[in-house]
């Protein structure tokens, strides 16, 4: 299991490749699930895409240039098994594109799209990752100031450096949408992150600012991230806080803050189980979701896992978390708790 879960980890996971052989790797994920999910008197069992991972392929290569420097890429492609399209708006390289230069010495320096810090940060945190039934793929995606995981940045220049002793920082600015006109400074996004890994910790933290949202002038948004994990071999502990600010011209602010605890704990060679549970509110107000979720994973093989997951989330007040985007049933004060179970498998390629 642990071998699946690394392998998994390397397929999915960023821009530093300076220890990679020389050459062009194609890599994906191919990922879907059946669904059973009630909220009120809404239900729905359906075919879904990416229970574990969303399901993608991509091309990542190297070349040696000399000097412990090298060349670096990668192209990666979202799509939907169920049923055979494009994610990400319909890009063809909508997960990531970039290309850059990569020194074992001093890092990776890396233009393009390409994934934020604060989506490795919260990742890593994630006894679910962003699994769909986990706390981090429904609550901390879905409050009213929007996600608190901008997991991608276009037109961007990321800078991640060499591993010191287990410190590792990472800084990404994204020259946005690149207005002639103003707004000028629509969609841009500066980031940071920090993560230390030594033996069994883990911890890591990352800032991200996108100004001008949607090309509108003083619509910005801060998001802040807090993890860590612990490994004590029978169970890994998993933990994580944040906080979205949302700046509004001419209106409130709305700020959405959450925090999640989990757990994995391995049966054997080839089972795992999972358990989080979740919050998030929205302050000045009674809004707040809380999410409860367990899960089983059985390796196959190194390669192909079957898991199995259920999960309930709690509305409060008008807080309007649901799962896939089946709708609750709202009335004047409140909104239904939806549930939902599910059962699917994941190939790594």
């Amino acid at each position: 299991m642990r071998k699946a879960r690394v392998l998994a980890a390397v397929v999915l996971i960023g821009p530093a490749l300076a220890n990679a052989e020389s050459g062009v790797i194609l890599y994906g994920v191919v990922d879907t699930y059946v669904e059973y999910v009630k909220t009120g008197s809404n239900n729905v069992a359906r075919l879904e895409d990416g229970g574990l991972y969303q399901s993608r392929w991509g091309l990542r290569g190297k070349e040696e240039l000399g000097n412990e420097l090298a060349a670096v890429f990668a192209l990666e492609s979202g799509l939907a098994v169920d049923s055979g399209t494009l994610q990400q708006g319909g890009r063809l390289f909508g997960r990531q594109a970039w290309v850059g230069l990569s020194s074992v010495k001093w890092g990776a320096l890396t233009f393009g799209r390409q994934n934020t810090p604060i989506y490795y940060i919260e990742g890593a945190a994630s006894a679910f990752g962003f699994s769909p039934y986990g706390p981090l793929g429904r609550l901390q995606n879905s409050g009213p100031a929007g996600s608190s995981l901008t997991a991608r940045a276009d037109n961007s220049v990321r800078f991640e450096s060499a591993d010191y002793g287990g410190l590792q920082g990472s800084l990404i600015y994204s020259f946005g949408s690149e207005r002639t006109s103003a707004p000028k400074d629509a969609d841009r996004i500066k980031a940071l992150g920090l993560n230390y890994g030594r033996g069994p910790l883990w911890l890591g933290l990352a800032y991200e600012r996108t100004s001008s949202i949607g090309a509108v002038d003083g619509m910005d948004r801060d998001e802040r991230a807090l993890g860590a994990s612990y490994d004590f071999t029978l169970v890994k502990v998993y933990a994580n806080v944040r906080q979205a600010i949302l700046y509004r011209p001419a209106q409130a602010e709305l700020r959405d803050r959450g925090w999640q605890l989990g757990l994995t704990a391995p049966l054997g060679a080839n089972s795992l189980v999972l358990l989080a549970y979740g919050t998030q509110w929205t302050t000045n107000t009674g809004n707040r979701g809380d999410q409860l979720s367990i899960g089983y994973q059985y390796s196959a093989s190194k390669r192909t896992t079957l898991y199995a997951n259920a999960s309930k989330i709690w509305n409060t007040n008008l807080a309007n978390y649901t799962f896939s985007n089946i709708p609750n049933q709202v009335s004047k004060s409140s909104v239904s708790d939806p549930r939902g179970v599910m059962a699917g498998i994941r190939h790594l390629f």
